[in-house]
């Protein structure tokens, strides 16, 4: 069948596209994207008048950003739900064609293609191969993270859950129940701004302006649209202690962003509010919980210890002109 190549502007049919997708996320839906500042594109395979392949490109006054963008996630090429229904000789032969079909195309419209592609998205010979025989034309630099997946179809319950984390979580969490921490919903994006920022300063770490700006963007995006929720831990006196935003899509939950005033450090809040939202993604009888990166040795510890699995994603960036092997 003929594979055509286009932007894709309808943003309800790219949607449908993505939640079928084995690499759609909620990262890539248009809910998400309308929340950031910058652009984006969609370029998109079309093959008997369906998509099969799709990218997301973000962009600034017409220039590409390198991926990923601040504070997201698997802005990558994703599949058409086929794919994943196809023997694997088939497959194999299938997808590395349409990556470099749609690479083709992408490179005679931008001179950057910079991707963050799904966990789910494991098969990248179709970016090493690209200009493999013109190397001199650009070629992809590759480079793994890590982010950390908690599954949950095996989880009968909630304290089946609590007893396969570590020692000190499950500590942590009974100190809560004793202490009397109270989880409530909240709206207030901007507690969570402030808390997140004192997380950071506590940790020795410059939050940039961009990342201030998405937080606040996508979390008021989120709550209002409610493809997210946002938790506050409070002390038995009704201090913040803890605050978290989980995104959620048909598939996944995902830890979008943890923060703790640094003075309550020591109540086990932070521990506390994520086996909540655990707890929570299991009633909606989701697939798993996606930590979202577990790329800095004190954060991934942490994510790990509630019995999340290291698991590779790829970054992907070329440059036209600019060999990177």
């Amino acid at each position: 069948m003929r594979m055509e190549f286009s932007i894709c502007r309808d943003k309800q049919r790219w949607d449908a596209f993505v939640v079928k997708s084995p690499q759609g996320t909620i990262f890539c839906e248009s809910r998400f994207l309308d929340a950031l500042a910058d652009d984006y594109e969609l370029p998109v395979i079309e093959e008997g008048g369906h998509i099969t392949m799709g990218a997301v490109v973000m962009l600034h006054d017409g220039a590409v950003l390198p991926a990923p963008y601040p504070l997201t996630m698997y802005h990558g090429a994703l599949c058409c739900a086929e794919s994943e229904r196809m023997p694997h000789h088939r497959c194999a032969r299938w997808l590395p064609e349409r990556v470099e079909f749609l690479l083709a195309a992408m490179a005679r419209r931008y001179t950057r293609i910079s991707l963050c592609l799904s966990h789910r998205f494991q098969d990248i010979r179709g970016f090493q191969w690209f200009n493999y025989h013109e190397p001199g034309r650009g070629t992809f630099a590759a480079k793994i993270g890590y982010t950390g997946l908690l599954g949950l179809h095996a989880v009968v319950d909630f304290d089946t859950l609590l007893a396969q984390v570590r020692t000190v979580r499950r500590q942590e969490y009974r100190m809560g129940v004793e202490r009397g921490l109270n989880i409530e919903p909240s709206s207030d994006v901007q507690l969570l701004n402030r808390l997140h920022a004192a997380t950071f300063k506590r940790q020795g770490v410059t939050r940039s302006v961009e990342e201030e700006k998405v937080l606040l963007a996508v979390s008021e995006a989120a709550v209002r649209s409610g493809f997210g929720e946002l938790l506050v831990c409070r002390l038995g006196d009704g201090e913040p202690a803890s605050a978290t935003l989980f995104l959620y899509d048909e598939r996944y939950a995902y830890y979008y962003i943890g923060a703790n005033d640094p003075e309550y450090r020591d109540t086990g809040s932070g521990t506390f509010l994520v086996l909540e939202n655990i707890r929570r993604a299991l009633e909606r009888r989701l697939a798993a919980v996606d930590f979202v990166g577990i790329n800095s040795p004190r954060r991934g510890d942490f994510k790990t210890s509630f019995n999340a699995r290291p698991v590779p994603y790829y970054m992907l960036d070329y440059i036209q002109g600019v060999n990177r092997q």
